[in-house]
């Protein structure tokens, strides 16, 4: 009698390679910004002029140079890696910013309703007239440079997405019958936020909070590139990008690293939240095991 063993089940899929591809992007800008804030001497970004604009060269005995260096001779890939530090600080900073706005205003706005949600839903609409860049523009503009300018200027128009999240979400989670049976029982309107309804909003929350963080790095890298961000002292991509318009065409990977850059993190992320956004969505999960 022959029997025919079961193959097991492949562990690893080829729809695996995308995420995994991108979470490797997202750790090797994570580990060279944790090096350039922890260390930065080990990533020496000092002048060098008899190495100005020398291009790229695989040379493993001197990785100062796999990028190339850039007008002053100091090494592109030790200035990306700067450059990661702030890109990194600035969109962590700014999601969980507006998380710390946008939660509390949308919670209001979605469980009070009445003239709270009036007033909160006006000024959001008000904020969305803008286009994207305006506000972060008059606010760098006016209050200059520095890291906690460009954080306070991207959160003031980036707490609206989770405010709209959280509001739509506790409109409809509010008149749920668990939430009856919880005010039945005598739970305060502050128990049933906490224990109840902020936990059921949470998977939303998190996928715009990924979204917001490349957001974030985009905008910081446009207004730099505009001579609108952390100022002298600070290198950000956006800022190499402009430092390289000169020397397009006769060192063109001053402009091509920096560019890959900022594309290869902000796809990343946006990847990555894309696939926690179906991972987490309800229906997707219901049709997984259902199938």
């Amino acid at each position: 009698m022959i029997t025919h063993r079961k193959k097991s089940p492949h562990k690893f899929k080829l729809t695996h390679v995308g995420p995994c591809l991108c979470f490797a992007v997202i750790l090797f800008w994570t580990t060279l910004a944790t090096l350039s804030i922890i260390s930065p001497d080990l990533l020496n970004i000092d002048v060098n002029l008899p190495k100005t604009r020398i291009a790229p060269a695989l040379d493993w005995r001197n990785p100062a140079g796999w990028m190339g260096y850039d007008a002053v001779g100091s090494s592109l890939l030790f200035q990306l890696a700067h450059g990661a530090g702030v890109s990194v600080v600035v969109g962590l900073a700014t999601a969980l910013g507006s998380l710390a706005i946008g939660v509390p205003l949308g919670a209001l706005a979605g469980y009070a309703g009445g003239w709270s949600d009036l007033i909160i839903t006006r000024a959001m609409d008000i904020l969305l007239a803008f286009p994207p860049l305006v506000l972060p523009l008059l606010v760098a503009a006016f209050f200059g440079g520095g890291l906690a300018t460009i954080v306070l200027a991207l959160c003031i128009g980036g707490w609206i997405g989770s405010a709209k999240i959280i509001r739509s979400q506790l409109r409809t989670l509010k008149s749920a019958d668990y939430v009856s049976a919880a005010r039945a029982l005598g739970a305060s309107p502050a128990r049933l936020m906490i224990a109840h309804l902020l936990p059921n909003t949470l998977a939303p929350v998190i996928v715009h909070a990924t979204f917001s963080m490349a957001g974030a790095i985009l905008a910081e890298s446009g207004l730099s590139f505009l001579g609108l961000g952390l100022g002298d002292g600070h290198v950000s991509w956006g800022g190499l990008l402009n430092d390289g318009r000169a020397y397009l065409i006769e060192s063109p990977h001053m402009i091509v690293f920096p560019s890959l850059a900022i594309f290869s993190l902000v796809f990343s992320l946006n990847y990555l939240g894309e696939r926690l956004r179906i991972a987490l969505d309800p229906r997707q999960v219901s049709a997984r095991s259902n199938g």
